[in-house]
C-alpha cells in the first residue's frame, strides 16, 4: 500500500514536517472517544432500566454506577485532551475543527453534572447517616439536569460516533492509524477496572435497605392500630329443620323445678340464656324427657 493511498484514508499530510503523526494523533483521539462513547451509551441505558424501579433494583443500581466512573473517566480525559490541543493551536487538530457552536457550550455543563451525579452517588454510600437528605436531594436534582443536557450531547455527536466508533474494531480499518490495540485495551481496562469497583460498593446498599424496612413497618402498624375491627361472631347453629336455641326457665313448683323449653319470659321471673346450642328437646318431638318431672294437677274435691 503507498504513502498517498493511506493517507487519503486518515486525512491530509501535515504541512509543517511531511509526517503523518499530527493527522492520526486526531484520527486516533477521535477512535477511542467514540468507542468510549458507544461503551457508555450501553451502561447508561443499563443504569436507566434500574432507575424505574430502584427500590427493588438498587445493587445492580450501585453496581453499574460504580462500574462507569472509569470509563467516563476515560472519556473526559479523550475530550479534555483534543480541547487543550485545539485552543493550544495545533494545526491538525484546528483543520479538523471544533464541534458545533451549541455543543461546543454545552460540553463543560455535561462533564460537570456528570462528575456531581457520579460523585454524590458514591458520597450517599460513605457518608454519615445525618448528610444524606441534603445529598439525596442534590443527587436527583443534579440528574435531572445532566440527562437534559447528555439527551442533547449524544444526539449531537450521533451520527460521527456511529461512523468512528468501529473504526478500531473491523480489520479493514484497524491497521489504518497506530496503536489500535493500545486504544482498545483501554478502553477493555476500564471497563474491567470498573467491575471491582462496583462489588466493592455493592456491600454498601445494606444500611439504604435496612432503612426502608423500618418505614414499611411503621405504615403495617398505622393501618393495623386505626383499622375498624371486625364484626363479633354469630354463635353457631345446629344443622336441621327444628334448630332453636333453648333458653331454661327455672319455675318453682310443689314438686320441684321443672325446665321448660322454649316459654315466654313472664315478668320477675329470672331467665338464664344458655351459650352453647342444644338440640331439640323431647317436647318438639312429641315426647316426654326421662328427667322432667311431671306434676299432676290436683282433682278438686278429692
Amino acid at each position: 500500500m503507498g504513502l498517498t493511498d493511506r493517507v487519503t484514508r486518515t486525512g491530509r499530510v501535515d504541512e509543517v514536517d511531511g509526517s503523518r503523526r499530527p493527522e492520526e494523533d486526531v484520527e486516533s483521539n477521535a477512535r477511542l472517544t467514540a468507542s468510549t462513547a458507544v461503551v457508555l451509551l450501553v451502561l447508561l441505558a443499563a443504569e436507566g432500566i434500574t432507575i424505574l424501579s430502584v427500590r427493588s433494583l438498587l445493587s445492580p443500581h450501585i453496581f453499574i454506577g460504580m462500574l462507569l466512573v472509569p470509563p467516563v473517566l476515560l472519556k473526559i480525559g479523550s475530550t479534555s485532551y483534543r480541547f487543550v490541543r485545539y485552543y493550544r493551536g495545533s494545526p491538525a487538530y484546528r483543520r479538523k475543527g471544533p464541534p458545533p457552536v451549541v455543543l461546543r457550550l454545552l460540553g463543560p455543563f455535561v462533564v460537570a453534572f456528570t462528575v456531581i451525579v457520579l460523585a454524590t452517588g458514591i458520597a450517599l454510600l460513605v457518608e454519615p447517616r445525618s448528610l444524606r437528605q441534603s445529598t439525596l436531594f442534590l443527587h436527583k436534582a443534579s440528574f435531572v439536569l445532566w440527562f437534559g443536557a447528555m439527551t442533547i450531547h449524544v444526539l449531537g455527536h450521533l451520527l460521527e460516533t456511529t461512523r468512528v466508533a468501529p473504526r478500531d474494531w473491523v480489520s479493514r480499518t484497524r491497521r489504518d492509524v497506530r496503536r489500535a490495540g493500545a486504544r482498545r485495551w483501554a478502553l477493555v481496562a476500564s471497563v474491567a477496572l470498573g467491575v471491582p469497583l462496583g462489588l466493592l460498593f455493592v456491600g454498601r446498599a445494606g444500611p439504604w435497605e435496612a432503612q426502608r424496612a423500618p418505614a414499611v413497618s411503621a405504615v403495617h402498624r398505622f393501618h393495623h392500630r386505626h383499622r375498624v375491627p371486625p364484626p363479633a361472631p354469630t354463635p353457631a347453629r345446629s344443622q336441621g329443620p327444628s334448630s332453636v336455641p333453648t333458653t331454661t326457665i327455672a319455675r318453682p313448683h310443689l314438686g320441684g323445678v321443672s325446665a321448660i323449653t322454649p316459654p315466654p319470659v313472664p315478668s320477675g321471673i329470672v331467665s338464664v340464656p344458655t351459650t352453647t346450642p342444644t338440640k331439640p328437646s323431647a317436647h318438639h318431638r312429641g315426647k316426654a324427657h326421662p328427667h322432667h318431672h311431671v306434676t299432676k294437677k290436683p282433682k278438686h274435691g278429692a
